[in-house]
């Protein structure tokens, strides 16, 4: 086995802490499925694992401890993130109320929905730097590397999967409740505001 027992269980259990801690990620996955219903919740939570994948690639390419001493490149990372998170929120804000209701037959909003959480993923630097700092604790560098980080990397993804695809599933099950316009409005709104607090957050880290 590439990673011990013991050592895939202890990181088994800090992934799923990460995934539990609401951010960009658990925010988009949250709004997606209470918009446009579960199918949109559970392309956003794909676009949030894909995000996942990518960003542990480039810690296994040793990418995360080059950001880190990069202070421009993290800082026009952390920025972009911001600016679009910011967006999100304006526009969730300014939601059609009625647009709740209809949204999930809305053509194109799985695509969608992946695109912007794949995107709020990336445009999350901490996420990088997190992961290089916490999968190093975890690796045997007298063992051969690559098949370490492939199952230390599937867990990590296997965690958000699971975690968001409840949430996921829980948002869905809410949206009945909320087919009235009145209703829809207070939703996109606290949406957009859960919005600008992850920005705020993300800023003044």
């Amino acid at each position: 086995m590439p990673v011990p027992l013991p050592t895939l269980i202890n990181f088994a259990l800090v992934a799923l802490v990460v995934s539990l801690i609401p951010g960009p990620a658990f925010i988009v996955v949250l709004s997606s499925a209470l918009k446009r219903g579960l199918r949109s919740g559970v392309y956003a939570n794909g676009g949030i694992v894909v995000g996942d994948g990518i960003y542990f690639f480039l810690t296994a390419l040793g990418l995360g401890s080059l950001l880190a001493t990069s202070f421009w490149a993290f800082t026009l990372i952390k920025w972009i993130g911001i600016a679009y998170l910011v967006y999100l929120g304006l526009r969730s804000l300014f939601y059609p109320g009625n647009s709740l209701v209809d949204g999930e037959r809305r053509t194109g909003s799985g695509k969608h929905a992946f695109l912007t959480a794949l995107t709020v993923q990336l445009a999350n630097p901490k996420l990088l730097l997190f992961l290089a700092a916490l999968v190093p604790q975890f690796v045997d560098a007298t063992r051969p590397l690559a098949p370490q980080f492939a199952v230390l990397g599937a867990t990590f993804m296997a965690s958000d999967a699971i975690i968001y695809t409840l949430l996921a599933l829980f948002a869905a099950r809410a949206r009945p409740f909320l087919t009235n316009q009145r209703t829809a409005r207070i939703v996109s709104r606290v949406s957009g505001a859960a919005m600008l607090g992850a920005a705020a957050r993300v800023a003044t880290e």
